[in-house]
């Protein structure tokens, strides 16, 4: 038995330093011959660890109501991509005059993007069974963004963490996918601020701290798009808060006031920025003008496999040879990885049956209201614009904050019951007194 809960008591610990394992994707070898990353072998390494703990206990796996729905979606999800590797061509011809190894390509991705991050969201939801040991998880998750921010400014103060365009990017090839990161945990520790009660603690000192690394790092992306997210998201949680919380009705309304003054003077930051004026512009190259070529580019491919997709992580390759072809002109930008939009990245990359998971999940997600909503709020409203989920830190952030709504849902929230009364008074029977005649 020690044995056990000694597995038992290991894989907690991993999963609760498993946020600062998600940026090491970055680190990548290869195991006879097959390409791997460091954060794939975590995955692998926590699943078979909890697998041999099920085992040697002799006990069932939950399954329960909600979360048999979310673990049959997410198999789904995996029938999907699967179609999508093996009706993907063998070989594509790009217009560079390389040939790309597409199977091996989407194979790649399938065992790296859904099937590892899949395998951890099973972990999650099995071991994870407290909103109190949830909250120690999402605090980790908050430090690890805050930990992302930091290193960020100092690859910028190395100077090679800047883009050309003097964005921070830190040790991302891109400033969107450092956004894309730092979304999801910054809404998080918003929602800690949120309801902070009684003197401060040191946890409170982080979270704020937190809070203020991750929103200033963000800032410095100029990710419209996450800030769109990150607005958009605290805004339906306000909302939510005067609609259905009458006694916290006075404090909402101030917090709504609080946000139309940030994002107003967030506005006003960018108005007479070049990137501002680029964005408002529709019709020069811009990046608001290519935004709408990659979605009528990749209409035209979803057009073309509207039940299989073009297979996983086969965009950039598609769009590099078919582009041409569904615009009748060259496009304006020439290497785009992503169809910047996170409905038409899951009609993609996993078919019909892909787009119909990510729909499904949105309706049980709002069963009830979870504070990890918030969370998947940012990254949907983000995923608009952008496309988060189809990328390896990515995709495991996505099945963290749905695992966690899932916990939530299954197991309870950390909402107090009412109280019953006591057991005698309820057992005891109603007495009804006849008046005396």
């Amino acid at each position: 038995m020690k044995k056990n809960n000694l597995l038992q008591g290991i894989v907690q610990k991993l999963l609760l330093i498993s946020p600062f394992v998600f940026p090491l994707y970055l680190l990548h070898f290869q195991l006879f011959g097959i390409p791997m990353t460091v954060l794939e072998v975590f995955c692998y390494l926590i699943f078979s660890l909890w697998l041999l703990a099920i085992i040697l206990r002799h006990i069932p796996v939950n399954w329960q109501k909600p979360l048999r729905y979310y673990w049959i979606l997410a198999f789904v999800l995996i029938i999907g991509a699967t179609i999508g590797v093996l009706t993907a061509p063998h070989y594509i011809n790009l217009p560079s005059g390389e040939v790309l190894d597409a199977q091996r390509t989407a194979l790649g991705v399938w065992k790296g993007w859904i099937i590892a991050p899949i395998l951890y969201f099973v972990v999650l939801t099995q071991s994870i069974t407290s909103s109190v040991d949830l909250k120690k998880l999402l605090r980790s998750f908050v430090y690890a963004g805050a930990l992302v921010a930091l290193i960020s400014y100092g690859y910028a103060i190395l100077d090679s963490g800047i883009t050309y365009d003097f964005r921070l990017s830190g040790f991302y090839e891109s400033a969107n996918y450092l956004s894309l990161f730092l979304v999801p945990p910054l809404l998080i520790s918003v929602y800690f601020l949120f309801q902070r009660r009684g003197k401060p603690e040191i946890a409170d000192y982080l979270d704020v701290s937190s809070l203020a690394i991750m929103a200033h790092a963000l800032f410095f992306t100029q990710s419209y798009a996450a800030i769109i997210g990150v607005f958009g998201s605290i805004g339906l949680y306000v909302l939510y808060l005067i609609i259905w919380k009458t006694k916290k009705k006075k404090a909402a309304l101030i917090a709504f006031g609080l946000l139309v003054l940030t994002f107003s003077i967030v506005l006003l930051t960018q108005i007479n920025t070049p990137k501002f004026k680029q964005f408002l512009d529709w019709e020069n190259r811009s990046s608001t003008s290519v935004r709408l070529e990659v979605y009528e580019i990749a209409w035209g491919l979803i057009n073309e496999e509207p039940l299989t997709g073009i297979g996983p992580g086969l965009f950039q390759a598609e769009y590099q040879t078919r582009g041409r072809e569904n615009l009748g002109h060259v496009p304006m930008e020439w290497n785009i990885p992503h169809p910047h939009n996170i409905f038409f990245a899951f009609w993609l990359n996993a078919g019909l049956l892909g787009l119909s998971v990510l729909i499904l999940f949105l309706i049980l997600v709002h069963r009830k209201f979870t504070y990890p909503l918030i969370a998947f709020w940012g990254i949907i409203i983000h995923g608009i614009f952008d496309t988060p989920f189809w990328k390896n830190d990515l995709s495991m952030i996505f099945w963290l904050i749905l695992g966690s709504i899932v916990i939530l849902q299954t197991y309870g929230t950390d909402t107090p019951k009412k109280r019953t009364g006591p057991i005698r008074k309820r057992l005891n029977p109603k007495v009804v007194r006849r008046p005396e005649l």
